[in-house]
This record gives structure tokens, C-alpha cells and sequence, in this order.
């Protein structure tokens, strides 16, 4: 049977083109995100960076005897009796800022940039006080003077020296005094020790590191992996979701390949074909076909990848370092999956050709009896119940994911995979539905419009299909998106209650600034503080570690009110910790509880669990006070007047913010512009995930929309020349070809909605879980966009594959054989 399917595919070139074509490009889109997630895994830069040259470092203690990064500290006392022993140089590590907009950078003493593989491109290092040298600048910025803004305010230096840029930090350099007056504690101090001098010199107060164990104070301790998180979050869901697109497609795309054969199956079973004998030589030409579609598609994949890493470069969803190489494994993934779909589609029609008598497979050429087969009622059928149970499941367990569509994608590609399946059941009702008017329509060619679509339906599932799973992926997806970014809005005008937000022009609100705000009488501003925060036991075993924010204790309650639990939000005491359900069913903690907090400047600090909130949409939820924080610099202030919480400010009152915060790049805005820069900061995240996720996807679908249809038509030619011979002309037949497609357009858009509107449901379950009257936003102007493409691509194409299907003579065509 082989030889026969090789020959075969040698005299059929042209109809098995379209099938190629569309495995070659689902192969090329599955290997190109499969390369672009495999570059995101691993250790980009193994080893140690920031003190990858440094002997040995004494870092401040955590939990554990984990060591900790800035802003912890180290004891003075141990820095002096270390400096004591020998020779050491202290390494101090803060925020800084070089212009309004230039992004945070980290300040270091220019004595430490050694250890991290700093040296000098031009210039000189710095010697007085007003002087710096920038990490990674440029030529050009030697000798001009520069505003840098620290925690202590706003000062001018003067640029002496740039060195080249290294990967995981953007640094400038300061004068060893100049450091210590800005930042005075030393986070980090390497020496020349050997371990066991310096194990017995740290004692309980800091961790020794040597070797790879400097590692642990790196910016980015993973080597780079953290970096990517983005990146392979992105190529994660767009892999995901162009297998499914390609399977779906491909698979129907070599089903209606076989189903155009049924004919020609038929025969071969009249002279004496076996059933076996037929489904392997169908089954070898779909082998033969997927072999050469994958390695076609293997070989585009890679050139894919450039076009791709420079988007993600251009819109930082990677670093600028990330790299896509070339490897084996996943190009033969893609390749595997690509065959798979092709022998799937083949198997599908074969099941039902192949096993019927021989005289009736003539009449089950001629006419269609069924369009769907058990297998694909089973798998459909099992999707939709898939979509369910998963959507319950989350809803019951965790809603939380509900408000991430990364997250959450399983249910929209489960619902839009279901009715994909189901579409040829799907079709008779609703064109029925659709064409209810052209019934007693007198005019010919409505009549054949409804007729071909009712008759036809595997010819109208396979052009229907690749439009249900591009309109319902793009309005599954963005509506999933845009109600979990408005959900989260939400859940924050519930919560907070403020007038105005400060919102700091660097890393933070600094020292100076946030005196100036509180002293401007009739207003009270309430300073958030977000860290990171470590909760353990008195012996100093670490429990969790929590995305925190501190703020004063009488704005609980007040201002920033989250839904209580248990426990109570009023009279804190001055230790108070607040959690999230999620943080007490997790750490077996309760109201009451009594813990120590380990601050990211390294103090510990009991506290007792005054309050349990609901968990929040996007993180944790843990509040402590701001007393406690030390010099840890707020990264937002919210503002209102002193008649009550939410209260407006006056004219005066803002005035007077405004002249605060003259100078020091922070600015206030009201509540409500702050939280619709939030939703438009959401909003372009959407679209860029969209660009890639959804856009790839869309491509393929039309593309395949596209190949179905030229398939499609070119075995109308016979039909058409019929309609010809008994009078229709040849802009008629091409009006009634148009007319078919966009009456299947039509249907794929009603049947995307209702995926779409299944999966909106779905997630409004979870949702309302979380937040009261959870908004469900539906993206009409993008949903809309993608029917009218698909709609032009439909049209145009089925269109122009009419014309050239009319080209010869009725009398040539209507005697050709198939």
C-alpha cells in the first residue's frame, strides 16, 4: 500500500496542496514557540555575578541561615571587628535615580565594582563627593552634570566615567564617603578570610559565602531565569494555544480531504479493496504528506523565531540579552504533534468509509447522511463537559485564577474546542435560524445559498471551523482578560478609600518629600510601603514570605479597608500583622497567633496576628504597621482631607501638595486617574499579549480558512458548470459562492459567541466570589474587528476560487470526471 499512496500522491499533487500547506504552517507556528519556550528554561548566566571576583562576603542572616540582600544590613559591630582582622571593603546597595523617567538604578560604592567584573570603558572613577560613574552609559555622558535622586532627596554630580553594561543590574557608582552618607549601613562586606576564620567571626549575626554561594546575592539569583519569567509566561500560553489551533485545524482540514475522496474510496472498494487495504493507504499518504510538512515546517520555524524575539525585545516582554537558539527537541515536538493531527484527520473519515459495503459506499459518496461521527461526538462532547467541571472546579477551590487569563485559559480553549467539534451538529439549527427568512424566497439564488449550506454540511464545518476557533479564541481570551483587569480595579475602589494618590517619580517617595506632605494642614496622607516580608517562629524558622504592604495602623480600617474575615481591622496594637486567608490556611495561622516579622532591612520584629482579610486578586494580602519599617521608602501616598477617608482635597489644600512635591519628581493625581492608569497599563498589557498569543493563531486560521476554501472550490468546477448550462452566468454562480461563505462566516461568528459567552459565564461565577457585582467587559471594537477580517478573507478568497472555477467552458466542466 505504500507504493500505491506514494504514486497517488505523485498524481495528486494539486489536491493534496492545501493539506500540505496547512500542516507546514501549524508545524512552523508549533516549532516556533516551541523554540521560543524552550530558550526561557534553564540558567542563562550560570555562577555568581554581582561578586563573582570576591574571595568571600559576609551577609546579614535570615531565617534559617539564609542570607539576606539590600536593604538588610549588617550589625556594626561585627563590620568593625571584621575590619579589624583584616582587609575588607564594605559594599552598600540603594535605589537611585538618574533623570524622571530614566527607570530605578542601584547606587554602589566605586571600591565594590570590581568584585562584579566592572571596568572602565572611559573616563576615570570617581574621587569627590559630587562625582559618579554610570554602568552601561554612554561616551557622551562624561563630563556633563546629571540630577540622581536617593532616598535623601535630589543632588547634582557630574559623570567622570562609563563602564560596559553588565546583564543583571543598572548601576552607578559613587566615592566610598559618598555611598556611606547616602546609604550608612553596609550590606554586604567581602574579605580575604579564609571560611573558617570567617564562620567563627559571623557567629548567629551573618552568613560566610564562597564559591557558587555568592550567588544567593545576586540581584537575579536564578541566573537570569527570573528574567524570563515574562517571556516564558507569554510563549508558555501561545504554545499552548497554537497546539490546540493547529490541531484543531489541521485535523479538519485532512478529514475534508479525505471526505473530497469519498468517491474515489468507493471505487476501490467495488473492485475489491479491502477495508484494512484502503484505510492504510490513506493512512500512508497522510504519513508521507506529514513527514514532508514537518520538515518543511521545521526548517521555516527557526527563521520565525527572529521576527518574533525582536517584538518581544521591542515591548519588553524579554530582556535584552535573551536569545532563541536553535535545538532539536522542540522542532521534533512540533514535528511529531504536526503528523499526529494529519494521520488523526485521515483516521477520523476513514473509520466510516472504509467499513461499509461496497455498494453502499457509492451512495454515501453522492449524499451525506451524517455529519458528525462518534468519535467527534465524544471528543466534543467531553471538551464541553471538560470547560464545566474545570470552571466549578476553580470557582469551588481557587476563583482567585479566575482574574488571570493566563491562568485561566483552560476554560475558553476547552469551551471554543468543544463547539469547533460540535459545529456540524451545530450547523443545521442555527442556519435554519439565520436563513429563516429566504425560505419562501422566489429568487434562485437564496434558495441555493440555503440549500448548499443545509445539504453540505461537512463542506461548511471544515470553512466554518477555522473562523469559530479564531473569533472565539480572540473573544474567549481578551473578554477573559479584560474582566479579571476590571475585576482587580474593582476589588481596589473597594478597598481603598482616597481622594488623591502621590505617585513617585523613581523607586520611591523619599525622606524630605513625605515630611513635607504631612505637614500640610487639613489633609492626612497615608504612606504604602511594599516589601517583602519573611514571617517565622521565635527560633527563627522561617514560615512564609509575603508580598506586604505597611501602612500606619489608623488607616486600616479607614482608608485602605480589605474585607475582614476574622479578627478586626480597629485599635491595632503597634505589632500588628494581617494576612490573607490563603497566607492562615497555608501556615496554619490564626487571630492571636504571635510570630516574628524578618524586615527587608534585616530587623526582627514580633507581632501578633490582629485580623485574617480575604484573599486578594493579585497577590497577597499582608498589612503591618509603617511604624516599623525604619528608612524603607514608600512607593505611593494616598491623600485626603482630614474630614474623613475618601474626603476631597480643596483648592488650597492642592496647591499646597503641589508646592511639597515641587522638585522631587513625585506628582498627585486623583484616585480615580490613577486607577484608570492602572487599567490602561492593563489594557496595552492585553494587547501585547494579544499581539502574540492570539495574532499567531489568527494568521494560521485564516490562512486555513483560505486553503479549505480554494480546496473546496476546486471540486465544485462540475456543480458550477451545471448551474451555467441551465442558464446562471458566470457573475451569479461567483454571487452565490460569496454568498455561501458569508452566510458561514455568519454561523462560525454565532457559534464563537456562544463559546464565548459560556466561557464569560464561567468566569463571572468565579469572579463574583471575589468581588462584588464583578464586571464582565466584552471587547467589542477588537471582537468585531476579527469577524470583519475573517469575514474579507472569506469572501475574497471564495470569490476569486469561484472565478477560476468558472473559467472553462460549462459544456468542458460539466463533463469532467472527478
Amino acid at each position: 500500500m505504500l507504493k500505491i499512496a506514494a504514486a497517488t500522491l505523485r498524481h495528486r499533487l494539486a489536491g493534496f496542496a492545501g493539506a500540505f500547506l496547512a500542516l507546514t504552517l501549524g508545524t512552523t507556528m508549533i516549532g516556533m514557540m516551541a523554540l521560543t519556550l524552550a530558550a526561557t528554561f534553564g540558567t542563562p548566566h550560570p555562577g555568581p555575578q554581582r561578586f563573582k571576583e570576591a574571595p568571600a562576603v559576609l551577609a546579614p542572616q535570615g531565617f534559617d541561615g539564609r542570607p539576606m540582600k539590600a536593604p538588610a544590613v549588617l550589625p556594626p559591630d561585627l563590620v568593625a571587628k571584621a575590619a579589624a582582622t583584616g582587609h575588607v571593603t564594605p559594599d552598600r546597595s540603594f535605589p537611585v535615580q538618574l533623570a524622571a523617567g530614566s527607570g530605578e538604578m542601584t547606587g554602589h560604592p566605586w571600591s565594590s565594582a570590581a568584585f562584579a567584573g566592572y571596568r572602565l570603558a572611559a573616563g576615570r572613577a570617581p574621587q569627590a563627593a559630587d562625582e559618579v560613574v554610570v554602568g552601561g552609559g554612554s561616551r557622551e555622558l562624561i563630563g556633563r552634570q546629571t540630577g540622581v535622586t536617593t532616598g535623601d532627596g535630589t543632588g547634582h554630580y557630574r559623570v567622570v566615567g562609563v563602564t560596559d553594561a553588565l546583564w543583571f543590574e543598572n548601576a552607578v557608582f559613587f566615592s566610598a564617603a559618598e555611598a556611606q552618607r547616602l546609604s550608612p549601613g553596609v550590606n554586604a562586606l567581602v574579605t580575604e578570610q579564609d571560611a573558617g576564620q570567617l564562620a567563627s567571626l559571623a557567629g548567629d549575626q551573618a552568613v560566610a559565602l564562597t564559591g557558587d554561594g555568592l550567588t544567593r546575592l545576586d540581584p537575579d539569583s536564578t541566573g537570569g531565569a527570573q528574567a524570563l519569567a515574562n517571556a516564558q509566561a507569554m510563549a508558555g500560553s501561545t504554545t499552548g494555544l497554537a497546539v490546540c489551533v493547529a490541531v484543531f485545524v489541521v485535523t479538519a482540514t485532512f478529514a475534508f480531504a479525505a471526505e473530497q475522496r469519498r468517491r474515489e474510496l468507493a471505487l476501490l472498494r467495488l473492485v475489491g479493496a479491502a477495508p484494512g487495504q484502503v484505510r492504510r493507504m490513506v493512512l500512508w499518504e497522510a504519513l508521507l504528506i506529514g513527514l514532508a510538512a514537518a520538515v518543511a515546517g521545521c526548517l521555516l520555524a527557526p527563521l520565525c523565531t527572529v521576527p518574533l524575539r525582536s517584538w518581544m525585545l521591542d515591548h519588553h516582554v524579554a530582556p535584552s540579552w535573551f536569545t532563541v537558539p536553535v535545538t532539536v527537541l522542540p522542532l521534533l515536538v512540533a514535528a511529531v504533534i504536526g503528523v499526529v493531527a494529519a494521520l488523526a484527520g485521515s483516521a477520523v473519515t476513514l473509520v466510516r468509509v472504509s467499513l461499509i459495503r461496497p455498494i453502499e459506499v457509492l451512495r454515501e459518496s453522492v449524499l451525506e447522511r451524517r455529519a458528525m461521527t462518534p468519535l467527534r461526538w465524544l471528543l466534543g462532547v467531553g471538551m464541553l463537559a471538560g470547560a464545566v467541571v474545570a470552571g466549578a472546579a476553580i470557582s469551588r477551590t481557587e476563583p482567585y485564577l479566575a482574574a488571570s487569563a493566563r491562568k485561566y485559559e483552560v476554560v475558553p480553549v476547552l469551551y471554543v474546542g468543544a463547539v469547533t467539534l460540535l459545529a456540524p451538529a451545530l450547523l443545521r439549527p442555527v442556519t435554519r435560524l439565520l436563513l429563516r427568512p429566504l425560505r419562501g424566497c422566489a429568487t434562485a439564488g437564496p434558495l441555493l445559498v440555503r440549500q448548499n449550506i443545509l445539504t453540505s454540511r461537512r463542506r461548511t464545518a471544515a470553512t466554518v471551523a477555522p473562523i469559530v476557533v479564531a473569533v472565539g479564541l480572540v473573544a474567549a481570551m481578551l473578554t477573559m482578560q479584560e474582566s479579571g483587569d476590571a475585576a482587580l480595579l474593582a476589588r481596589q475602589q473597594q478597598e481603598i478609600r482616597a481622594a488623591d494618590v502621590v505617585v513617585p517619580g523613581g523607586s520611591g517617595i523619599d525622606g524630605p518629600t513625605l515630611a513635607r506632605l504631612a505637614a500640610v494642614p487639613g489633609i492626612r496622607a497615608t504612606p504604602v510601603i511594599s516589601m517583602n516580608l519573611r514571617i517565622g517562629t521565635a527560633a527563627g524558622e522561617q514560615i512564609d514570605s509575603l508580598s506586604a504592604k505597611a501602612v500606619p495602623a489608623a488607616a486600616l480600617g479607614a482608608t485602605v479597608t480589605p474585607p475582614v474575615l476574622s479578627g478586626s481591622l480597629a485599635s491595632l496594637p503597634e505589632d500588628f500583622l494581617v494576612i490573607d486567608e490563603h497566607a492562615a490556611e497555608s501556615d496554619g495561622l490564626a487571630v492571636g497567633d504571635r510570630v516574628v516579622m524578618l524586615l527587608p532591612t534585616g530587623a526582627r520584629v514580633p507581632a501578633v496576628v490582629a485580623a485574617v482579610v480575604a484573599r486578594g486578586l493579585n497577590g497577597d494580602d499582608t498589612y503591618l504597621s509603617s511604624a516599623l519599617t525604619g528608612a524603607l521608602t514608600p512607593s505611593r501616598v494616598y491623600l485626603d482631607s482630614s474630614a474623613g477617608a475618601g474626603a476631597a482635597l480643596d483648592p488650597q489644600q492642592t496647591a499646597a501638595v503641589n508646592r511639597a512635591l515641587a522638585g522631587s519628581g513625585a506628582h498627585v493625581v486623583t484616585y480615580a486617574a490613577y486607577l484608570e492608569a492602572e487599567r490602561a497599563h492593563a489594557a496595552q498589557q492585553t494587547d501585547n499579549a494579544a499581539v502574540v498569543i492570539l495574532g499567531i493563531a489568527l494568521v494560521y486560521a485564516l490562512i486555513a480558512v483560505a486553503n479549505t476554501l480554494i480546496m473546496a472550490m476546486a471540486t465544485r468546477r462540475r456543480e458550477f458548470a451545471l448551474l451555467a448550462l441551465v442558464g446562471a452566468v458566470r457573475g451569479q454562480i461567483v454571487r452565490v459562492a460569496a454568498a455561501e461563505s458569508a452566510v458561514a462566516v455568519v454561523v462560525a461568528t454565532v457559534l464563537a459567541a456562544v463559546a464565548t459567552a459560556l466561557a464569560a459565564l464561567t468566569q463571572h461565577v468565579s469572579l463574583g466570589r471575589l468581588v462584588a457585582d464583578a464586571p464582565t467587559v466584552v471587547p467589542w471594537a477588537r471582537i468585531g474587528a476579527t469577524v470583519a477580517l475573517c469575514a474579507l478573507v472569506t469572501l475574497a478568497t471564495a470569490a476569486g476560487a469561484a472565478v477560476r472555477a468558472t473559467r472553462r467552458r460549462a459544456v468542458e466542466s460539466a463533463g469532467v470526471h472527478e
